[in-house]
Parts: C-alpha cells; sequence; structure tokens
C-alpha cells in the first residue's frame, strides 16, 4: 500500500511504494478519468489529474527517489525457514506532490467515480477500490496533519453533495493556491492547510476572482480560458 507523510516544511506530502502499488494506482486513475472528452466540461481537470499519472511514470522510471528497505526474510532466516536465495530489500519508490494539488486529485476522484459508473462492470470493480483506498490514505495524513478538531469540519466535504461541481473548473486556482502556500513559512504553513483543503471544496472569492481574471485575459488574448498560463508560476527550488 501507499504510504503519505508531510514534508519537513510542510509544502506537500512524501510518497511512498512499490512499483506494483504505484502502477495499480496509475492504471485505475486512467481508467477511471475516461477518455479524451468523454466528460463533458472535465477534460481540463482530467488533464491535470493525468500530470499526476505522469510524476508517477517519472517516479518509476528512476527520475525521482528510490529506497531499499528489509522485506522480512532476514527474520525467516533466522528461524530457520529455508528460504530459496532472494533479494532481501525491496524497491521502493518516491516523490513529492503539493498540498494544493494532493487535496485536489482526492477531491476530484469522487467526480471521476461516479461519472465513470456506467462502465463499472460490477460493484466490486478493482479501479475505485484502488482510488479509495488511496483517498483513505490521503484522509489519513491530513487528519494526522491538521489534527481531529479541524479534520472534523472537513470531513463532509470529502463527500460530495452534488456531481458536477468540478465540471468546467479552472484547474489555475489550484496552481494559485500551491504559489500562495510556498510563500509561507513553515508554521504558517501548517496552519493554512485546512483552509487550502476548504478552499479546493468550496469556491470561494479567490476561485470567483480569479476566474474572472482568467476570463478577461482570454478576452484580451482571443483565446480560451483554459490556454491562459498561471499568473504565476511556482519555484523551481522548493523547500519541502
Amino acid at each position: 500500500m501507499i504510504c503519505m507523510e508531510n514534508t519537513p516544511n510542510f509544502a506537500g506530502v512524501h510518497l511512498a511504494g512499490d512499483r506494483n502499488d504505484f502502477e495499480c494506482l496509475s492504471k485505475a486513475i486512467h481508467a477511471i478519468v475516461g477518455d479524451e472528452g468523454e466528460f463533458l466540461g472535465y477534460e481540463q481537470v482530467r488533464q491535470r489529474v493525468l500530470e499526476f499519472c505522469e510524476e508517477i511514470h517519472f517516479t518509476l522510471d528512476g527520475q525521482r527517489g528510490i529506497a531499499f528497505v528489509p522485506n522480512g526474510v532476514d527474520k525467516l532466516v533466522e528461524k530457520g525457514v529455508p528460504v530459496t536465495p532472494v533479494s532481501r530489500k525491496n524497491a521502493y519508490y518516491h516523490f513529492k506532490v503539493l498540498w494544493p494539488e494532493m487535496l485536489f486529485i482526492g477531491f476530484v476522484m469522487n467526480e471521476f467515480i461516479e461519472l465513470s459508473a456506467k462502465h463499472r462492470k460490477h460493484f466490486w470493480d478493482l479501479n475505485p477500490a484502488v482510488i479509495r483506498q488511496f483517498q483513505a490514505v490521503l484522509a489519513c495524513c491530513l487528519e494526522k496533519t491538521i489534527g481531529d478538531k479541524k479534520f472534523r469540519l472537513l470531513k463532509s466535504a470529502l463527500t460530495p453533495t452534488f456531481i458536477g461541481y468540478y465540471q468546467n473548473y479552472y484547474p489555475q486556482y489550484i496552481d494559485y493556491l500551491n504559489v500562495e502556500l510556498l510563500k509561507m513559512p513553515k508554521e504558517k504553513r501548517l496552519a493554512n492547510i485546512s483552509i487550502v483543503a476548504k478552499r479546493i471544496a468550496n469556491k470561494d472569492k479567490n476561485y470567483i476572482d480569479l476566474k474572472r481574471k482568467i476570463e478577461t485575459e482570454a478576452l484580451l488574448e482571443k483565446t480560451c480560458p483554459t490556454e491562459v498560463l498561471p499568473f504565476e508560476l511556482c519555484p523551481k527550488e522548493i523547500v519541502w
């Protein structure tokens, strides 16, 4: 199972798992988000989710981090259990994701699971189960990070009241939240993670203002709002 914990300076989360963990998650996500244009008004959100899968691909390709951890074979050998010569360590791949990005993936997958329900082979279908398990890991990490009291106020947001909230959503808002979080010192980041979650779960004034700004820019540039680039980019060097 994929593990998740805070980065030292609360910029995001550190994900770790073996090859099978990440391959299963990536496969499940690809199946759930469907093909290009399949869900009307969700293409930009879909592409954002697939960028997360691309990060998984880079990780499994050895472009992020790898650690070798004991797999328990040594204990069997100590007990005298006959063990065929095998590696005594497993490779765990790991990479980091900014908190707003990770929370957005968690929230939006609720809608994709429901949108894709008509393609589900049966109620025990593996793909939504894999994603739900990943969401559960994220929820545990979030609760541990922000504490029981703040998490109780967020729990209702983990279950969407209607499908369509993220239809025609502007993912540039997640870029905005990423940048804003990175501008904060460590202690303030920690205090704002629950606020970031609320802002993603509820389209607040900041989202509405940014949406208008994007649409105005699109008119000036005579382009589609989805083609408008973030107004401020994340720094290349992140103090995780």
